[in-house]
């Protein structure tokens, strides 16, 4: 019995099953339906089968037999005699269910013709069904047209209907509410106003039909500026359309420039500033975004966007006869005499493509020099809006410097300028893109051109402290004049902003103990003698201990390296072809009786700003001499030595963090770590002192060599103000000792010990 009674109702099921011959779709519901509206002769000449607009109508889509799939419903609209050219015919269907089998499809087609004038589905897959929604402009008078409903299968031989669920359909009979329709062939004249120092037009509109597009036009003049605006008001929802634009120019369909924006970005803002070089009646094209394969844009009645058309005077000097757009048309200043003179450029990004070339001739002179340049905003201008660019992107002004590689271009040098750092520097340990970068300024057409310099304008909300629009360049002596060319831009001429600024440029010096140090145009290593102190400290102020000199240029090194932080004047992507200024100096060691270590004492401080900041720190690059007895028993020479033991830099530079010293071991507990820098800041400079935890020594192979190199340069510059910068070292008795955080007893630095007469262990600070 238990077994019938399961059986029977898979039996049941079954049979339901097979009743509809396999051709209904089993959620569509089994009901009893009442089908009307099945031709268009029904459509034309039953009351019931007439869309009365504003009249909601629900219908099911399911035939009355057994079989219900394949339905098709028509229905007519009366079109009034009083319709127009800017009658609209608006159509929704949906199914307001929260599930349905049917693809709703609506069709419209006029009175006597079977060729649909529009046709919509709603292709809702296994999601919940979307409403079906026709803008139609339909202004013949006195007439009727046919609307289809049916089911638009993914498969054509399996149609779906729903016995259960009825769809709804509504139609308006409404105005376009764009008072400028039909104007998408013949365009909508905008008439320009003077107002004040410039001609003004605006206009409203709809795109408020499927694929709509507007034309507006409008007269220019060449020389002048024109800036086009086009703006959608935010109402609160993305429209059914991406706005977008496009100018043409006067009597073709040659496009100036054309945007859109970006997928559910709303409010839409638009704008392009042109230099305008082809009089005549130039024409403006509203219309939806349209990629490539997509469907045309469906309208809609309840965005406006709105079109300013300003026309302007060119307000930037170097602009207005000509331009200084091109290497060839840079604007030239010569600066004269010898160092300490100055000049500036003022100038504006005035519209899309605007760039502005200056050539800064500086005369011939015998020793190394120092070229300052900054871009200051002035303030004034700005006679429309900073151009809007793409959701994300920033504004991205940029100052680049140039030399000029030969008098012109041949295949020759664009190489020799390419791969040949001593005629074309490039700072590849602080910016590895280097190579690429000079390479393509090296391949310029017009000129082969070796970037010096490089500013971009950073994101003011990660960088509120960037101050990066300035720069400072070495000049090497030269018995000629020498030409630097700058630039001003925005990164891809894809903006302007209508702002003045300034580019100010100062010739000046370089420091009396660099220029002292050059021979033969080379900056030559300046020789110390490394002296002692015995058991004693560094006196703070003693010429026997201190090197000096000015780090005048470069935009300095970063000691992680990352060009993402943007810091002080060094921005992202900022390039300098010398990354900093270098002083080297070659120390003479000591000679000692075994076992040789020494203990060395180094400190280093920097002069302060007029106002106390500090303008950069220090990194000390070191190369040690191996001068250790080599496996015969001779003395080697000299083996360079510029890494640690584990191959990296042997840099010192300050870093507050606390830090495994070269002493410490694996098993060492962190807590006993310290910082090997101690900072202090004095009224006049910025001091860096390595502190006694650090066991700085010297080991006995490099006392054997003889020879201690310090490469002294820039880190986070913050300042292009000239400092100086003392560095103050000697060696003293080894081992030394250091005091633990706790304050517990003072513990010593690893001594050496001899071992069957052979002096091991003691100071290895390159470990």
């Amino acid at each position: 019995m238990r077994l019938r009674s399961r059986l029977l109702p898979l039996a049941l099921l079954l049979l339901a099953a097979c009743s509809s011959g396999g051709e209904d779709t089993p959620d569509a519901g089994t009901g009893v339906v009442e089908d009307l509206c099945n031709s268009r002769d029904e459509a034309l000449t039953n009351a019931d089968c007439e869309l009365k607009p504003g009249v909601a109508l629900e219908r099911f889509l399911a035939l009355t037999g057994d079989v219900k799939a394949g339905d098709e419903d028509w229905y007519s609209i009366r079109i009034p005699a009083s319709a127009n050219a800017r009658t609209l015919v608006h159509i929704t269907g949906v199914y307001l269910a929260s599930s349905t089998p049917v693809n709703l499809s609506v069709t419209v087609q006029e009175k006597d013709k079977d060729t649909a004038l529009v046709g919509k589905s709603d292709q809702h897959g296994a999601g919940a069904p979307r409403p079906v929604d026709i803008i139609l402009p339909y202004g013949t008078p006195d007439t009727q047209l046919i609307v289809v409903v049916r089911d638009a299968p993914t498969n054509p031989a399996r149609p779906a209907f729903d016995a259960r669920s009825p769809y709804r359909l509504t139609v308006e009979l409404i105005e376009n509410p764009d008072a400028n329709e039909p104007n998408d062939v013949s365009p909508t004249p905008i008439a320009l106003a003077t107002e004040g120092a410039a001609q003004v037009g605006t206009a409203n509109g709809y795109l408020a039909t499927d694929d709509d597009v507007d034309r507006f036009s409008f007269p220019l003049t060449v020389g002048k500026v024109a800036y086009v605006r086009v703006t959608a008001p935010d109402q609160g929802f993305a429209p059914n359309y991406r706005l977008s634009y496009e100018l043409l120019r006067p009597g073709t369909s040659d496009k100036e420039a054309e945007g859109n924006v970006l997928p559910k970005v709303h409010p839409g803002q638009l704008a392009t500033a042109r230099k305008v070089k082809l009089a005549g009646t130039w024409t403006l094209v509203v219309k939806g975004y349209r990629p490539a394969n997509e469907p045309p844009p469906a309208g809609d009645l309840r965005q406006p966007y709105e079109v300013e058309v300003r026309v302007l005077d060119e307000a930037d000097p170097q602009d207005q006869s000509g331009d200084n757009d091109a290497y060839a048309r840079a604007f030239s200043r010569d600066l004269v005499g010898s160092p300490g003179t100055s000049t500036s450029f003022t100038g504006r990004l005035g519209y899309v493509s605007d760039r502005d070339w200056y050539a800064l001739r500086v005369p011939a002179y015998n020793k190394p020099s120092v070229l300052r340049y900054r871009l200051v905003s002035l303030g004034t201008g700005g006679r429309f809006a900073p151009l809007p660019l793409p959701l994300g992107q920033l504004a991205d002004r940029q100052v680049l410097v140039f030399t000029t590689v030969g008098a012109a271009p041949t295949t020759e040098l664009r190489a020799t300028c390419s791969n040949d750092a001593t005629v074309c520097p490039r700072d590849v340990r602080e910016h590895p893109d280097a190579p690429s970068l000079v390479q393509t300024y090296c391949n310029n057409a017009e000129a082969v051109l070796c970037l010096q310099s490089l500013r971009e304008e950073g994101d003011p909300a990660r960088f509120p402290n960037l101050g990066n629009f300035q720069g400072a360049l070495p000049v090497p002596a030269h018995t000629a004049t020498a030409t630097y060319h700058f630039v001003v831009q925005d990164d891809g001429t894809n903006w302007a902003d209508d702002r003045d600024y300034r580019l100010e440029v100062s010739w000046e010096d370089d420091d009396a103990e660099e220029v002292a140090a050059y021979s033969g145009s080379t900056e030559q290593e300046r020789p110390k003698t490394l002296n002692g102190v015995g058991a004693g400290n560094l006196p703070t102020s003693d010429a026997t201990f201190e090197a000096k000199g000015q780090l005048s240029y470069g935009h300095g090194r970063l000691r992680d390296n990352d060009r993402a932080t943007g810091r002080g004047v060094r921005g992202p992507t900022d390039y300098d072809a010398v990354p900093s200024d270098t002083d080297t100096f070659a120390y003479t060691l000591p000679s000692r009786t075994a076992p040789e270590d020494a203990a060395w004492l180094v400190q280093w401080e920097v002069d302060n700003l007029p106002d106390g900041g500090t303008p950069h720190g220090l990194a000390l690059d070191l190369t040690f001499c191996d001068g250790s007895p080599s496996t015969d028993g001779g003395v080697g020479p000299c083996r360079p030595v510029s890494t640690t033991n584990s191959g990296g830099a042997l840099t010192l530079a300050y870093s507050g963090s606390v830090m495994r010293a070269w002493h410490t071991t694996a098993s060492t507990p962190l807590s006993s770590y310290q910082a090997q820098y101690q900072l202090e800041k004095t009224a006049s400079t910025t001091r860096v002192t390595v502190t006694p935890y650090a066991c700085a020594c010297l080991e006995r192979r490099f006392i054997q060599g003889g020879t201690l190199k310090v490469a002294v340069s820039a880190t986070e510059r913050g300042d292009y103000g000239r400092v100086g910068y003392t560095l103050r070292t000697g060696w003293g008795d080894y081992p030394r000792s250091y005091t633990a955080p706790d304050g517990g007893s003072p513990t010593q630095c690893p001594a050496p010990t001899q071992d069957a007469g052979t002096w091991v262990g003691g100071c290895q600070f390159t470990r």
